[in-house]
């Protein structure tokens, strides 16, 4: 079996969580289980276009559609379950397909020590890090900076160490949810999506709103005005945080939701195992 999953040049959280956490999972090495040529298809919004047609069989665990077109779908996909119910309607799907995303079974390979090490944690979208100078920002306002493309087990120790986490990274935001971290959403970046938001929201019952989030350009930005305006944008981006910190809306599943989704998809990835005989 083969993991697909979207390959960052530089990392990123979200995808860099399948070669993590699905080798803790599964008893065999993945190259042993299923067929060889089987694509197992999990964490993030792998659901489009770019997943071949012909063979080989496509497993998928959790995954969600959120960018380009829809895969041309055949007899060779199996579908144990998708990340939320906007997914399931736009695939035409079943609703008993909808549990959750995937990387919820971050929870059976052990407890991060719960310990609060940070009063406030932010953790911005990828794309937001490659460009932006939010590191600079949190560190004149002694709020702890979780980079994106640090590695795994790091950012889930950082994410478990705050008392609260204001995120631009869904993937922060599931495995805050996960250990009872509450989070904040905010959208920088006009491209990041809200379907994929809302659909993950919705398989556990959050009223999802995103906060605004300015700016924080950094100083080798391309366009001169740009820099010219950084002193004045950088400003407007401390203020807003420490306004996020007190004032923002903290988001947390209810405890029965949780529970309940999460056990449907223990559930679910057990009966895998057991049904294939791995």
């Amino acid at each position: 079996m083969k993991l697909h999953y979207y390959k960052d040049a530089i990392g990123n959280f979200g995808d860099d969580l399948n070669p993590w956490l699905w080798p803790q999972l599964f008893p065999k090495p993945i190259e042993q289980c299923f067929d060889n040529d089987t694509l197992f298809v999990g964490i993030g919004s792998l659901l489009n276009h770019k997943i071949p047609v012909e063979p080989p069989k496509k497993i998928v665990f959790g995954s969600g559609f959120s960018y380009g077109s829809l895969p041309k779908m055949n007899d060779l996909w199996q579908f144990i379950c998708v990340r939320g119910p906007l997914t399931a309607k736009t695939l035409g799907l079943p609703h008993d397909k909808v549990i959750t995303d995937s990387a919820l079974l971050l929870l059976k390979v052990g407890n991060p020590s719960q310990k609060k090490s940070h009063k406030a944690s932010f953790m911005p979208h990828h794309q937001t890090a490659k460009y932006d100078s939010w590191q600079e920002i949190c560190d004149a306002l002694d709020i702890h900076y979780i980079d994106p493309a640090a590695p795994v087990q790091e950012t889930i120790d950082a994410i478990c160490g705050s008392s609260v986490l204001i995120t631009e990274a869904m993937h922060g935001a599931i495995v805050a949810d996960a250990y009872r971290v509450p989070w904040i959403p905010v959208r920088r970046r006009p491209r990041i999506v809200e379907f994929k938001w809302q659909d993950w929201c919705l398989s556990l019952g959050i009223e999802h709103e995103f906060e605004w989030l300015p700016p924080a350009w950094s100083a080798t930005i391309d366009l001169k005005w740009k820099r010219m305006m950084r002193p004045f944008t950088n400003s407007v981006a401390k203020a807003r945080l420490q306004w996020l910190i007190r004032h923002g809306r903290r988001t947390l599943s209810s405890e029965r939701n949780f529970r309940t989704v999460y056990s449907r998809l223990t559930d679910a990835f057990d009966k895998l195992i057991t049904d294939t005989g791995i």
